[in-house]
C-alpha cells in the first residue's frame, strides 16, 4: 500500500511539474515558474511572431523557433521511449531538432502545435501507465526532460527579451 501510494505521488509530482514548464503553474502552487500569463513554455511561445522567432539572439546562435523545434524533437523521442522504443533514442538525430533557422506564420504555427501534440503525448503515458517508474534509465530520463525543459524555457525567455528590447 505504502509503494503504491509513493508511485502515485511520485507521478502526480512528475506530471505537475511537466505542467508547469509547458503550461504555467496550474494550481495552488507554482514550483518553480513565477505566475503570469506567460510564465510556461506553450504560452510564452504564443505570445512571439514568426518573425521574431525567426531572429537570431546573434549571428550563428540558434533562434527561438529552433529551440522549440528541438523541444518537440525531444518530447516525441520522450514519447517513443515510453511507450517501448528501445531504439528512441541510439536512432536520435540530435541536429535535426536545430537546423530551423526561420519561419513564416504557417511553419511557426506547425511548430508550436507540434510542440502541444508531443507534450500531450507524453503526459498522456505518464499518467496512464507505472512502467516508466520501474526501469532506472527511463525514470531518470524522465526526470532529465524535465531539467532540460526548463533550460529550454529560460532560454527563450532570455532571447525573447533581448528581441523585445
Amino acid at each position: 500500500m505504502a509503494q503504491t501510494r509513493a508511485v502515485d505521488r511520485l507521478r502526480q509530482a512528475v506530471l505537475t511539474v511537466l505542467d508547469e514548464a509547458l503550461l504555467g503553474p496550474q494550481g495552488e502552487y507554482a514550483w518553480f515558474l513565477d505566475r503570469g500569463p506567460q510564465s510556461g513554455v506553450l504560452p510564452l511561445l504564443d505570445s512571439i511572431s514568426a518573425e521574431m522567432a525567426s531572429t537570431p539572439p546573434k549571428p550563428g546562435r540558434a533562434t527561438l523557433a529552433a529551440h522549440a523545434d528541438h523541444l518537440r524533437y525531444c518530447l516525441e523521442l520522450a514519447n517513443r521511449a515510453l511507450r517501448g522504443d528501445q531504439e528512441a533514442y541510439t536512432t536520435a538525430d540530435w541536429t535535426q531538432s536545430w537546423t530551423i533557422r526561420s519561419v513564416d506564420e504557417a511553419r511557426w504555427n506547425e511548430i508550436k502545435a507540434g510542440l502541444r501534440r508531443a507534450y500531450e503525448a507524453v503526459r498522456e503515458v505518464l499518467a496512464a501507465d507505472d512502467t516508466w517508474l520501474d526501469d532506472d534509465v527511463t525514470l531518470t530520463g524522465m526526470l532529465g526532460h524535465l531539467a532540460h525543459t526548463g533550460y529550454h524555457l529560460g532560454a527563450i525567455r532570455q532571447i525573447a527579451l533581448d528581441a523585445r528590447g
